[in-house]
């Protein structure tokens, strides 16, 4: 009889299950084996550091509750009472549900003001329904709560509560070491594998490999924040450039009477930026702001990223206001340096480049926060490397640049209009920088000046003013509902074969859909006003 369901191919687990529900009677228990589930060394210390830096977690998983319920203690995901408080959502039906969903709801909203850890829980049966009947409820419960465990859920529910914190515009990170997490690892903007025992499915899916849970907070604090704050400067310093470049000629184009003709030629605006300008900003891949020692002390900073506080609007503007700067700069120095002079167009647009690279040269070396051979040998080496290179090219007849750099180089007006420019275009721009250093500091710059002065930093109460700031300026995202022409998440739990659903009961389904409940018109009143 078994063998017979077991190998059959229609309802398989159906037939399966109702066999072993014949045969399993009156059986005497002679013995009991159990496989310890132990937890990994640094969990809780993890997700403790982790809530500091302002991530929110939750646990999807296919234990049963009270399991993951004991999970949940054991690794401080959830506090005990009377620190904290788990809010259970559970129901037969549709109206059990929703009623249990309202009150939680309800609960939330009123103990979001209160400074107390309120987490719920729900297994996979009781979220089948309300990702199909209360999405939206649902969608706001999630954006209120810091901490939720969903137990007894499949694969693909965990992929459809990914996709529905995704569509709240919150940044997900998935993380599993099985099979099973997988489709939730490449539903997740960013997937972290666990590679062990139950396999390398779920790493080789990831993007991002460990071997440990405790190994995620310094993937996050120490190389998701170096990779942010590299990233942000990179960008930015790229439209910085480009932009310098551009004004000088439009800046030229007024000159000449817009008459079309360009400043540099050909080769120096490819080597403007295949040569001169891309090597350094490279090395920004070494650059730290902080030791790793004292990011992972101060998990808190982490704030300045979520916010976007190296990455945003007003970033750029002030990256494009002084890539207008120091295009007038090297502009009105140049053109007024060379104004009694009998110089050729080649002159003076060799003039003009060099005071970009001059510029561009002291612009990196201010934004660099640590300094190492390779960056040192990069910023100033790439500034010899220019001159090296258009000595060469000005010895060559039919380059169109013949004996420009030698004839440069010779005169002190030069050297002067050098001068002049880098004086002129960086003094304001450190002027403002030693400022906002001194007089107005953040934690991170706070931090800095303690790892100046001590190289064992410590907490210090300086800290807690900025910190605190910080926190309050990260509000929580204002988010629109889903609309409703969207296709739904929702994906069945049991199989929609007929024989299922003669086993589940006709009348149940119809029951569950059929009867609205007292929130779905709650929701459909607000939706109408």
């Amino acid at each position: 009889m078994y063998k017979e369901a077991s190998s059959s191919l229609i309802d398989r687990e159906w037939k399966v299950a109702e066999v072993c529900q014949q045969l399993e009677h009156n059986l005497e228990l002679l013995g009991a084996t159990a496989i310890e589930d132990r937890l990994q060394d640094g969990v809780p210390e993890t997700i403790e550091t982790l809530r500091k830096a302002g991530i929110n977690f939750w646990m999807l998983t296919g234990d049963k509750q009270n399991t993951a319920i004991q999970i949940a203690l054991l690794c401080n995901f959830i506090s005990p009472e009377p620190e904290g408080q788990l809010l259970l959502i559970q129901g037969k039906n549709l109206d059990e549900v929703s009623r249990s969903l309202e009150r939680v709801l309800l609960t939330m909203r009123i103990s979001s003001t209160e400074h107390k850890d309120v987490a719920f829980i729900v297994d996979g049966w009781t979220l089948e329904i309300i990702l199909k009947h209360h999405y939206e409820a649902f969608t706001d419960l999630a954006m209120l709560s810091r901490t939720a465990i969903c137990c007894r859920v499949t694969p693909s529910q965990k992929a459809q509560l990914v996709e529905l914190l995704k569509a709240c515009d919150y940044r997900t990170l998935a993380i599993g070491d099985g099979g099973n997490d997988v489709r939730m690892i490449q539903e997740a903007h960013i997937g972290v594998g666990i590679s062990g025992r139950e396999g390398l499915q779920a790493a080789r899916a990831a993007d991002f490999s460990i071997g440990k849970f405790r190994f995620l907070k310094r993937l996050i604090l120490v190389h998701g924040r170096y990779s942010y704050n590299r990233t942000a400067f990179l960008s930015q310093y790229s439209f910085y450039k480009s932009l310098l470049i551009c004004f000088i000629q439009i800046f030229f184009s007024f000159v000449s009477g817009v008459s079309g003709t360009s400043l540099f030629n050909s080769f120096s605006l490819m080597a403007y930026n295949v040569f001169y300008t891309s090597v350094p900003v490279l090395m920004s891949v070494l650059d730290k702001d902080l030791s790793e020692r004292t990011v992972m002390q101060h998990p808190q900073i982490l704030f300045y990223c979520q916010a976007g506080r190296l990455l945003n609007p007003s970033t750029f503007a002030g990256w494009f206001g002084r890539s207008l700067f120091h295009a007038a700069v090297v502009f009105l120095v140049t053109i007024h340096a060379y104004s009694n002079e009998k110089s050729e167009m080649e002159e003076l647009s060799m003039v003009a480049l060099s005071g970009c690279i001059w510029l561009q040269a002291f612009v990196i070396t201010l934004e660099t926060n640590s300094f190492t051979i390779l960056q040192h040998a990069a910023i100033w080496g790439n500034l010899i490397a220019f001159y090296v290179i258009n000595f060469i090219v000005s010895t060559i007849p039919w380059a169109g640049m013949y004996t420009i750099m030698f004839r440069v180089c010779k005169q002190p007006a030069y050297w002067l209009t050098m001068l002049a420019i880098i004086i002129l275009g960086m003094g304001p721009i450190t002027a403002l920088k030693y400022f906002r250093y001194t007089y107005r500091s953040s934690a991170i710059n706070i931090l800095q000046q303690l790892e100046r002065s001590q190289p064992n930093t410590h907490s210090n109460p300086n800290l807690e003013a900025p910190i605190k700031n910080m926190e309050r300026e990260v509000s929580p995202l204002s988010v629109t509902h889903p609309k409703s022409s969207k296709a739904s998440v929702y994906e069945p739990l049991l199989c929609e074969s007929p024989s299922t659903k003669r086993a589940a009961g006709v009348a149940a389904f119809d029951f569950l859909q059929a009867s609205p409940s007292r929130l779905s018109i709650i929701y459909s009143r607000s939706k109408n006003n």
